[in-house]
């Protein structure tokens, strides 16, 4: 593949001139009515995926992957009514802003105004891949009655599995979700660092319940003679905060991915998704890889065969939930790109007022997540941990991997070689 110089000095500035060019086009595409909306508007592709009207999210080739992406602010908000809302450079990558389409009040013009940006975008040389910020949303579903038992660390013997291994202090499990109420008791010894990208600030506070919910079921406190017990007792959560009152977009994600690997994260749960590849999301993602984490995520709970993200980016462990019966939970999505299933049916765990059951993908993946962190407590790296916990699944549905479970439910035990 031809180099894209794309360094310092003059290089850049030439880049700068031609992504400018091919904005400056999009001007005369659109003559948009301002609006006295300030609400975050969304809009959807034909297949269903929301994404964040007016914005993009700008992939540049990795050949450059030491330097930052060109600054493009002063000369872009001029000639094409665009400017760069956010730098996400540990994936060589941008935000843009097209405030000319977001004050757009027709949907529809806004999606084809959007759609020509894209293209534009997508022809520089420099350009890997231009994408929507696709919203992600948790993967939960509505409240069960409260179980007074948690079935299903019985469900995928983790009670065994602690015979062999319990977990290790130094191993960290990332929870990229809506924070960590971080005075719960069955949390606050567990909490090594967090951040909320909404904010701006080091403290990760839960508004939504959600993440602390997710910290619970991974690794709660266990064996304190209180509340409930994690999936990996000893180990340590860093917490990365991406939502905004609930919403949630593809590049908070992406800063969340990168953070947590950043923490020294071995392992990194993602309990939400929805349709929509972005290619700075699935590169983050292998940035994680890199420095040695393995990534777990929700398959979501639509009852459909179209592929969640980030679940089904290559490498991701994608999990699906089972019932208290053992078999498939009936909004749980399916496809050949399920790797595995957990519990997710009336699960018990943390809460911000201190314990309830809730259902879905996102309460299985961290199931998956906290057996992960007792495989990295072992020496496993990220490709081992993943092939262990398919490889040693309970074998649920069809013979062999199949759409609705994948390689099978979860064992624990097995994992960890206690059988």
């Amino acid at each position: 593949m031809r180099d894209i110089p794309r360094a310092t000095g003059r290089n850049r500035h030439l880049l700068v001139l031609t992504i400018a060019g091919a904005l400056a086009i999009l001007a005369l595409w659109f003559a948009p009515e301002a609006t006295a909306a300030s609400e975050r508007l969304l809009d959807e592709t034909d297949n269903g995926a929301i994404y964040v009207a007016g914005e993009l999210i700008v992939t540049y080739k990795e050949d450059s992957s030491e330097e930052a992406p060109p600054d493009i602010t002063e000369i872009l908000p001029e000639q094409a009514q665009a400017e760069v809302a956010d730098d996400l450079p540990l994936v060589n990558t941008q935000v843009i802003e097209l405030p000319g389409i977001k004050d757009e009040a027709s949907e529809n013009v806004r999606e084809e105004s959007l759609e020509r940006a894209k293209e534009a975008l997508a022809g520089d040389p420099a350009v890997e891949a231009v994408d929507y910020n696709y919203v992600r949303r948790f993967s939960y579903t509505p409240n069960d009655p409260r179980f007074r038992d948690q079935y299903g660390l019985r469900q995928i013997e983790a009670p065994r599995a602690w015979d062999r291994s319990q977990g290790r202090a130094k191993v960290r499990i990332g929870i990229v979700d809506s924070g960590i109420r971080t005075s719960h008791p069955d949390l606050n010894g567990k909490l090594i660092s967090q951040y909320d990208f909404g904010n701006g600030d080091s403290v990760a506070e839960d508004t939504e319940g959600h993440g602390t919910h997710v910290s619970g079921v991974a690794a709660a406190e266990t064996g304190n003679r209180a509340g409930v017990a994690g999936a990996c007792p000893n180990c340590k959560l860093v917490v990365a905060k991406v939502d905004r009152r609930g919403e949630i977009d593809a590049a908070a994600v992406i800063k969340g991915i990168n953070w947590a690997a950043n923490q020294r994260a071995k392992v990194i749960n993602l309990s939400l998704g929805a349709p929509g590849y972005v290619e700075a999301e699935a590169r983050a993602v292998r940035y994680a890889q890199r420095r040695g984490a393995v990534v777990v995520a929700a398959a979501g709970n639509a009852n459909s065969t179209v592929r969640d993200y980030p679940a089904a980016y290559r490498g991701v462990l994608a999990v699906a939930s089972t019932n208290r019966a053992g078999t498939r939970a009936n909004f749980s999505n399916k496809g050949n790109w399920i790797d595995v299933a957990a519990p997710g049916i009336g699960i018990l765990s943390t809460a911000p007022g201190g314990y309830t059951s809730l259902s879905g993908t996102s309460f299985s993946s961290p199931y998956v997540a906290g057996v992960a962190g007792l495989l990295a407590s072992q020496g496993r790296g990220p490709s081992a941990i993943s092939r262990r916990i398919t490889g040693t699944a309970t074998d649920l549905g069809p013979d062999g991997r199949d759409p609705f479970y994948g390689a099978g439910r979860l064992d624990a035990a097995s994992a960890v070689g206690i059988r």
